[in-house]
């Protein structure tokens, strides 16, 4: 997310600026109680499969729809790791 200019945050909220570059983004639908299972697989299997590193960046996560207006079995989450 970019935002306009300089704005204040209070904690518990805090500013991270993010580190441009190629991103692995693993799409996981469901319950976010079941993501440990897509931790795994993106670190585990597909980073050591891929030749690539994870970059010394910390990981996030976007989530494209609302717990509040879909199902827990519809919910997506991006997880999304620099990579070099």
């Amino acid at each position: 997310m970019v935002l306009p200019g300089d704005i204040d945050v209070a904690a518990p909220v805090s500013l991270t600026p993010l580190r441009g570059g190629q991103y692995a983004v693993l799409r996981h639908k469901g319950p976010y109680s079941d993501m440990q299972v897509a931790y795994q697989w993106l670190y585990g299997t597909w980073l050591v499969q891929s030749g690539h590193e994870a970059a010394d960046a910390p990981v996030f996560e976007e989530y494209p729809n609302n717990p509040k207006e879909v199902a827990l079995a519809d919910l997506l989450t991006e997880i999304c790791l620099l990579r070099v």
